[in-house]
């Protein structure tokens, strides 16, 4: 059983709060937040200890893991204290905001001996799972083409999603799914060009970028915090191959919290087969992969740190083609 401290609980701190309820071989024993906590939602899935100062929680000597949902500015500092305190941790996507942060925080965990997990979810997702087992059978052998979207409005619950210097705007919170997850599909980027806009603190908030892969496959992804009030938070993602294409599509709320319309369909030549969604939480997915590896000392295959690392140069590569309006070889 590993007891966990929860840090951060705003939308992302209380997914996670609900996933671990599914999760037998741990406890959030401890949930750190400066808030007054009077959500009634919160009240029946815990009945640990509520701290307010971070510090004071690493001190906790019952507490295994650190569980990060703060604001991505806050990571590196975050980390590197829980690191110290011996303490293995779990951080939300993005990991930070430049390759150098990234690199000291790796530094960090490595000289004090815990794991660092990150939080891809997609990697996590039924759906895209099983996009990720086709690709690797004869169903959608060699890929050609991907296009992926991810649209919604800026996140209304917290202003800082809104300041390139904290979240790194739709760039790092919302495009950074699907390049994660493209990647882990199709393999090493050749070269990268974007395009967006931004909103008034500077932040990208729209974006829409082509990747060339070295294995000569194309995608086109697109992500926006843009959209106006009332637009349903919509992600899709389609890849085709020579002989078929997989194609799977999603309506909800104004978050992920409230998924409503699904499709997921498979095509070839000769048929359309709808694609059965398998039951399953991405975040209790994620979740229990990390709890386990950190109880069995195994290795993290799914979203091994090199990956996460990679990901963040992928991102860093379109803000310059953003910033430059030219095309990026990585």
């Amino acid at each position: 059983m590993k007891n966990i401290g929860l840090v951060g609980l705003g939308f992302i701190g209380k997914m996670h709060l609900k996933a671990y309820q599914s999760i037998e071989n741990c406890r959030v024993a401890a949930i750190c937040t400066r808030g007054e906590v009077e959500d009634e939602e919160i009240r029946p899935l815990f009945n640990g200890t509520f701290v307010a100062d971070y510090d004071k929680l690493l001190r906790h000597k019952d507490i295994d893991i650190i569980d990060i949902c703060l604001p991505t500015f806050l990571h590196e500092e975050s980390i590197t204290k829980a690191a110290r305190a011996g303490k293995h941790v779990i951080c939300e996507k993005p990991l930070t905001l430049s390759l150098e942060s990234a690199e000291r925080v790796f530094k960090a965990v490595q000289e004090n001996g815990v794991r660092l997990f990150v939080g891809h979810l997609l990697r996590f997702w039924p759906a895209y799972q099983i996009i990720k087992t086709y690709s690797q059978s004869d169903q959608l052998k060699n890929i050609e083409i991907v296009h992926a979207k991810r649209l919604g409005q800026a996140p209304a619950w917290s202003d800082w999603f809104r300041h390139p210097e904290k979240s790194g705007g739709a760039l790092f919170d919302l495009h950074i799914h699907d390049i994660d997850f493209i990647s882990y599909l199709l393999g090493e980027v050749e070269s990268v060009y974007a395009v967006g806009t931004k909103n008034n603190y500077g932040a990208w908030d729209h974006i829409m970028t082509t990747l060339l892969f070295k294995n000569n496959s194309k995608a086109f992804v697109e992500a926006s915090h843009r959209m106006p009030n009332g637009y349903p938070f919509t992600m899709s993602f389609r890849a085709q191959a020579v002989q078929s294409t997989i194609e799977y599509r999603v309506a909800a709320g104004e978050n992920i919290e409230h998924i409503g319309n699904q499709q997921f369909i498979y095509y070839n030549h000769e048929t359309k087969t709808s694609i059965d969604l398998v039951n399953g939480d991405a975040f209790q997915n994620e979740l229990s992969y990390f709890i386990h590896c950190i109880e069995t000392n195994q290795e993290n295959h799914v979203i091994p740190l090199e990956d996460v690392f990679y990901t963040l140069k992928l991102l860093k590569s379109i803000e310059i083609s953003l910033e430059t309006g030219e095309k990026i070889r990585i």
